[in-house]
């Protein structure tokens, strides 16, 4: 026997060819088949080709280059991503319809029995309308226009819905049930209400400036007022006041500067609306009314988070669907704690099906009747906004003092009181006044009287001065009127004095 040389080279390279030339497979050979998990394949698919797997001899060197003769693409059941599956719904933007609610739920949930409306015999408020009430602040066109009736039955979703722009939704206020209409100081087609003229001589006169400023503080003031400084803003002589009014004068002075440093620094840095409401407008006010409301039970508070509770109360308005909008600030009538005053506001609230006698019910302003409603813009705000807040909430405003007035002024025994608003845009006020027209139910909105602006001392003021002025009208004009109108007291027997 040989012996195997190990290191020995074989005379030719070993190759695939000629191993499988030595070992021919049979025709009729077949791979033996395993179990598997894996998906079986279709009638279809076995169709497609021969049914005999292919051979090692078959197989080319690039045929993992060519796709498999056995794989039918329009029968693949391929799993895809969400991105490219299209069958995959995209998601709304806006938010999910409410559905509707069946009948069967009254029966199930007891229902507060509203008051009725002054036009037709259903509750003004509703409370499934109030439970239902709206988050979003917006005014929204539907496809088809859908009665009262109609719309209580019928969901609608966002994408039958589509956002009206402000300036078409001003429009779209003109045809509303009870319509809102603008008209310019002076105008000849809409006359001033005589009930306002004389608030309105008041504010204008102020623009004068005439008298804004102590006169114990002259000096202090010419240095700081520039090319302000007029020997007609200043009223009084130094020698005439006592030390504590003098002291008095001086601390008002330095909150002003204040107020016109933070409103400086609001601009610059174009803060928020939160920011200038907290900066400025907050303190604006209560430097105003600080006086007022302990004498004349006038004050303010910031409702910025005040929602119109009930959606009768909004603009109804053929084919739209109006949602609740919010302003800024009301200046409100506050009566003193465990006065007369109080203790009848206190009832007429409780009486209510929804425990507020104003067109919100926030907790904080439910039982003090809201006057003047205030709208803030920053610089960059739109103006047109604020005019659709201002008009929904002052509609909201007269239904509600209508729904406050029935059934006791079925006769028209009283009037609805004019309304003033406050626009702010930036450093701007201006005031509109709210003139309810019972003849053709609609509101003239008349604009504008300026106040004063933020960005310069003198400008704050004239603001401070401007809403003193209109304390003195909710104090002496507003407040009567809703005592007689809404209470049903008479003057002689009620104080509406603090003690």
């Amino acid at each position: 026997m040989t012996k195997f040389d190990v290191r020995s080279e074989p005379s030719e390279p070993l190759s695939i060819e000629s191993w499988l030339s030595d070992h021919p497979v049979p025709e009729n050979y077949e791979l033996p088949t395993y179990p598997s998990n894996k998906r079986k394949r279709t009638k279809a698919t076995r169709a497609v080709g021969s049914s005999k797997r292919p051979t090692l001899g078959d197989i080319q060197p690039n045929a993992m280059t060519h796709p498999s003769p056995t794989k039918d693409k329009t029968d693949s059941k391929r799993r895809q991503s969400p991105r490219k599956n299209p069958t995959t719904p995209k998601p709304s933007r806006g938010r999910r319809g409410k559905q509707p609610k069946s009948p069967e739920d009254n029966e199930i949930t007891p229902r507060a029995v509203g008051q009725l409306s002054l036009l037709t015999n259903k509750p003004l408020f509703d409370p499934r309308s109030h439970a239902d009430a709206e988050t979003e602040d917006d005014v929204v066109e539907d496809d088809t226009c859908l009665s009262s009736e109609d719309s209580k039955h019928k969901s609608s979703t966002r994408s039958s819905q589509r956002t009206l722009s402000p300036r078409k939704a001003l429009a779209y206020m003109q045809d509303a049930e009870m319509s809102v209409k603008i008209a310019k100081i002076p105008s000849s087609i809409y006359p001033f209400p005589p009930a306002a003229q004389s608030l309105r001589n008041d504010l204008e006169a102020l623009q004068k400036r005439k008298g804004l400023i102590e006169g114990s503080i002259r000096k202090l003031a010419q240095g700081k007022l520039g090319n302000d400084d007029e020997d007609t803003l200043y009223k009084g002589r130094e020698t005439t006041l006592t030390p504590e009014e003098t002291f008095e004068h001086l601390q008002t002075w330095h909150k002003i500067l204040q107020i016109e440093g933070a409103a400086e620094e609001c601009e610059v840095e174009d803060c928020a609306e939160p920011s200038w409401n907290a900066e400025v407008h907050c303190k604006l006010l209560r430097e105003a009314l600080q006086g007022q409301w302990r004498s004349k039970n006038v004050w303010y508070r910031d409702i910025t988070t005040a929602k119109i509770f009930d959606k009768e109360l909004l603009p109804k308005i053929p084919g739209l669907s109006a949602k609740s909008k919010l302003v800024d600030f009301a200046i409100m009538v506050r009566p003193q704690e465990s006065s007369v005053l109080e203790a009848a506001m206190a009832r007429k609230c409780s009486s209510m099906p929804f425990k507020t006698i104003n067109q919100t019910d926030a907790s904080y302003v439910r039982n003090k009747p809201i006057a003047i409603s205030m709208e803030v813009k920053r610089p960059a705000g739109n103006e047109d906004v604020s005019a659709v807040e201002l008009q929904t909430w002052v509609t909201a405003h007269y239904n509600m003092l209508k729904a406050l007035l029935y059934p006791k002024n079925a006769l028209g025994s009283f009037e609805l009181p004019v309304l003033p608003l406050i626009q702010v845009h930036g450093h701007m006020w201006n005031l509109w006044i709210a003139e309810y027209k019972n003849a053709n139910n609609e509101i003239i909105i008349h604009r504008r009287v300026f106040l004063g602006s933020t960005d310069r001392i003198v400008g704050i003021y004239q603001i401070i001065a401007s809403v003193q002025r209109l304390a003195q009208w909710v104090a002496e004009e507003y407040q009567l009127w809703w005592i007689k109108a809404i209470l049903g007291v008479d003057l002689e027997t009620l104080d509406v004095s603090p003690e």
